[in-house]
């Protein structure tokens, strides 16, 4: 048998390697190459997809945070602007006989008259008109339904839309006057449609007032029918009878 020649040789190693590299390409390199591309593709759709929760759960936390802001501002609002919880302290509490509460109703009207009587003062006006809190109506059992408004809102407050109030004075104190009501301690108070007519610096102011109070109240007391005798209740003081036949129960003087 003859010798092969070293170009023989070489051709068949170049063969060999061919087909050993053609082995690799098709059966090893390519299908990974493939799957490769697929797992990546799968990656880049898992990524963006966990990209997509993060940015759920960022906005998540940023809508609790807002609403617990919300809350804390709220807070603050009502510690400012919402009377006491007890009469004594010149607020109200609606969780009593409703007879001792068209009581304490009376002396609650009082006490808001008495702080407006106060406020309107501010800024070193002189009152024309001022404001007058209407009196409750003499029905045990209809007071938190007409005078704290419960229902139609489903928690008790009062709403005193005054109407016009009257000022006379110079520019700055009127100025100080009217916006001193946003500072009124125990309620939420609104000035506004401000006229101004006169001479500075003689000058008569007449604006809109709002006073709102959101009461405190974890519980009311069931109303009683009218007619019924005054008797006691579940934490309630007995024997505490209904407002006098004759005449209605008179305030603090108007006087300014």
């Amino acid at each position: 048998m003859s010798k092969l020649s070293p170009v023989t040789i070489l051709s068949f190693g170049i063969a060999i390697a061919i087909v050993a590299l053609s082995y690799g390409y098709f059966y090893e390199w390519s299908p990974n190459m493939l799957a490769k591309s697929y797992w990546d593709a799968h990656k880049e759709k898992v990524d963006a997809e966990a990209n997509k929760l993060s940015r759920a759960q960022k906005r998540k936390e940023d809508a609790i945070q807002m609403v617990q802001d919300k809350a804390d501002q709220w807070k603050a609002v009502v510690a400012r602007h919402t009377p006491p919880p007890s009469v004594s302290q010149g607020g109200i509490n609606l969780a009593v006989n409703a007879w001792q509460l068209t009581v304490d109703t009376y002396a609650f009207r009082n006490s808001v008259q008495r702080q407006l009587n106060a406020q309107i003062k501010r800024g070193g006006v002189t009152v024309v008109a001022g404001p007058t809190v209407p009196y409750p109506g003499p029905q045990a059992s209809s007071l938190v339904a007409n005078y704290f408004n419960m229902p139609p809102f489903q928690y008790p407050v009062v709403i005193y839309d005054f109407g016009s109030v009257t000022v006379r004075g110079n520019y700055s104190q009127i100025m100080n006057h009217v916006r001193s009501w946003s500072s009124m301690p125990n309620f939420l108070a609104v000035a506004d449609g401000l006229q101004l007519t006169g001479t500075s610096p003689n000058l008569t102011a007449t604006y809109s007032l709002t006073v709102v109070g959101y009461i405190r109240a974890k519980e009311t007391f069931p109303p009683v029918p009218e007619g019924a005798s005054a008797g006691g209740g579940p934490g309630a003081p007995g024997g505490v009878g209904g407002p006098p036949s004759g005449g209605s129960r008179q305030g603090p003087m108007q006087g300014f």
